[in-house]
């Protein structure tokens, strides 16, 4: 397999994996799985004994959020498509755009508020984001 087409295969893949992700957080977040996490960020919070009320509202927050993750990958897949396929430059500008504006701020914000766990998968997931972006090429050039 080309070089090329792992790119293209491993950012479609980034994008489902958004896309899988959003749902579950959508239909999850009150699953006893995700305890943990939440210990974690409400902790971070100084809401080390949250009551029920407050771990609720916790939940529901992730649980809106889930489909913004997955309607985002679900779009960037959509580019990925139509980059590798038209190789419209202002397509790959734009997903590199966007992401300048995300990891920049959330990684801010979660440093800011001591979630080092989101810090670190928000510099891993920019890696492994950006640097597969930046090289894959059209099928054929404009």
């Amino acid at each position: 397999m080309s070089m090329q087409k792992w790119l293209y295969l491993w950012l479609l893949g980034v994008g489902g994996g958004h896309v899988v992700l959003g749902v579950a957080l959508a239909l999850g977040a009150q699953a006893s799985l995700l305890a943990p996490y939440f210990d974690h960020l409400l902790s971070q919070f100084g809401l080390h004994a949250a009551g029920a009320e407050t771990r609720l509202l916790a939940q529901t927050l992730i649980q809106l959020f889930g489909p913004t993750v997955a309607s985002w990958g679900l779009l960037f897949c959509c580019l990925i498509y139509l980059y590798r396929r038209r190789g419209e430059p202002l397509i790959k500008l734009s997903l590199l755009a966007a992401l300048l504006l995300w990891l920049p701020l959330d990684c801010l914000i979660s440093a800011s508020h001591g979630l080092y766990w989101h810090l670190y998968l928000n510099l891993a997931a920019g890696l492994l984001i950006a640097l597969p972006l930046a090289l894959l090429k059209p099928q054929q050039a404009r």
